[in-house]
């Protein structure tokens, strides 16, 4: 009769042998997890440089008519209160306050305004606004019709672009 030799593991090396595989696959599930996170945030975020590059457009052809004076953005009296603009998903509409279009199609909220202690003196070469754009700004209601979103902090996005316009 021959004999069998089963040869099975023991206890310890089964247990190193769980610890090594845990040690290398926990922090790839984590960072597995963290690429999906920032990829899906990268999707949902707006192309910062246009929505930038729209608004310095509209800033800088921009015009305050004030009785027979003139003045443009790097006037002592531009920009006294925020400016909002609404532009579209894909960018093709960029409007102030949005009045022409419907509330389906503003997507953005752009709201232009000067940061708090600044002062612009006309003597400097550059003029310092902030750009504070939201998304969406209107979502679909349960009635059917499109609302405004921003008391729904949970489903807004937010970011706020610091901008130096030179003369």
């Amino acid at each position: 009769m021959r004999s069998v030799s089963v040869s099975a593991f023991t206890i310890l090396e089964t247990v190193l042998a769980l610890s090594v595989f845990a040690i290398v696959v926990v922090p790839a599930i984590g960072l597995v997890a963290l690429s999906y996170r920032n990829t899906s945030t990268e999707l949902a975020a707006p192309n910062a440089v246009e929505i930038k590059s729209l608004l310095e457009l509209e800033l800088r052809g921009a015009v305050i008519i004030d009785g027979s004076d003139t003045y443009d953005v790097f006037h002592t009296s531009f920009l006294n209160s925020d400016v909002t603009f609404y532009a579209s998903k894909d960018f093709q509409e960029l409007e102030q306050d949005g009045a022409g279009m419907s509330d389906e199609e503003k997507y953005y909220k752009l709201s232009v305004s000067v940061p708090v202690d600044y002062v612009y003196d006309p003597d400097d070469a550059y003029r310092v606004f902030l750009f504070n754009i939201i998304w969406p700004a209107y979502v679909e209601g349960t009635g059917g019709v499109f609302v405004d979103n921003e008391d729904n902090a949970e489903g807004l996005r937010q970011m706020v672009l610091p901008t130096v316009l030179r003369k």
